[in-house]
């Protein structure tokens, strides 16, 4: 059994509200199959994609057999809990066979955290008591090497970090991507699971055609695999005994296949 599944199955309580604010043009293939990959790790009646782009099916992103998830065109500014009533857009799409819920129903403001780097506090498991709402910025990061060799990010979570929340929380030093941070939140405030005591893998180097979720490393040439450097992600065993990357399935191909010209060209 993969370990996100491990940690689906094996939930102590129930969860948050998960929010993407998608800042992406359209919605190209890394940034598809990172939203698929959270779409198996959040149940569809706790996700909500913001800004989701006009012309896209959620239900595109669902696995087989299960509900897509909620999306908006609306942006989180428009949806701000203080906003007046008159003031906010409707347009929230539900799965099929739920109840219509209006757009404009969020929990408090002081009670939705924004993930960020640049917060002071790291998010804990006794977290889980203070939100009911977790927001994540569904972008494409550049890291930044430092002179010391730490690495930091060009920071555009700052797009979402003017509305001015109250609440923000970190997940270490390092760059996550949106599907990586969404799974670290979930085992730290749904499994109680401490930072410290979550797997991660730093900078792996990932080689295409494993066909699954699990990324392999490899030093066959530059052509086979890329290096995702100054990014974490949560680690599991692979068949070979080594760790190895929690990828989307079908990411390793894709970041291989456009490692000369495509998505690394902003990494």
């Amino acid at each position: 059994m993969k370990f996100q599944e491990m940690a689906c199955r094996n939930r102590r309580k129930p969860g948050p509200l998960y929010v993407v604010e998608h800042l992406e043009q359209g919605l190209e293939e890394w940034c598809r199959l990172e939203y698929q990959h959270i779409c198996k790790i959040v149940p569809p009646e706790r996700l909500l994609f913001l800004r989701f782009p006009s012309g896209q099916d959620p239900a595109d992103l669902a696995p087989q057999g299960q509900a897509p998830p909620r999306t908006s065109s609306a942006a989180l500014e428009q949806l701000r809990p203080d906003l007046t009533v008159e003031a906010r857009p409707m347009d929230v799409e539900v799965p099929p066979g739920q109840e219509r819920a209006p757009a404009c129903v969020l929990p408090a403001w002081d009670r939705i955290c924004l993930l960020d780097m640049d917060a002071e506090q790291a998010l804990e498991p006794h977290d889980a008591a203070n939100f009911d709402a977790l927001v994540f910025g569904g972008i494409l990061g550049n890291v930044i090497t430092q002179e010391d060799g730490s690495y930091s990010s060009d920071d555009r979570t700052s797009e979402i970090r003017k509305l001015g929340f109250v609440q923000r929380r970190h997940l270490g030093p390092m760059q996550m991507t949106t599907d990586t941070a969404v799974l670290v939140s979930s085992l730290v405030l749904e499994d109680a699971r401490p930072l410290v005591e979550i797997p991660f893998v730093d900078s792996p180097e990932i080689s295409g055609g494993d066909g699954g979720d699990e990324a392999k490393a490899s030093n066959s040439g530059l052509s086979d695999c890329v290096c995702m450097e100054g990014f974490r992600y949560v680690a599991q065993r692979r068949a070979d005994g080594e760790w190895g990357p929690i990828l989307p399935d079908g990411m390793a191909d894709h970041l291989v296949s456009t490692a000369d010209g495509g998505i690394l060209d902003s990494l």
